[in-house]
């Protein structure tokens, strides 16, 4: 999965939460964040795994928030 991968998967739930238009807008801003890691850490190759398992947990985290209200 790319970064190319990453915006379709933004762009498909915004398309799911169109009745929710201002709160898609927070999603979207909030979906994107910083991550800081050791640089040992960097060098591994892990960092991508990460960005990728904490940006799905971010936009799933905020998905079921905006759905239960």
């Amino acid at each position: 999965m790319d970064w190319l991968d990453l915006l379709a998967v933004q762009g498909t739930l915004e398309s799911l939460l169109q009745h929710h238009i201002s709160k898609a807008s927070i999603l979207r801003r909030s979906a994107f964040f910083t991550v800081q890691l050791s640089y040992p850490y960097i060098t591994t190759g892990k960092t991508i795994a990460l960005t990728r398992r904490t940006f799905v947990s971010k936009v799933m985290s905020h998905y079921f928030q905006i759905s239960t209200h």
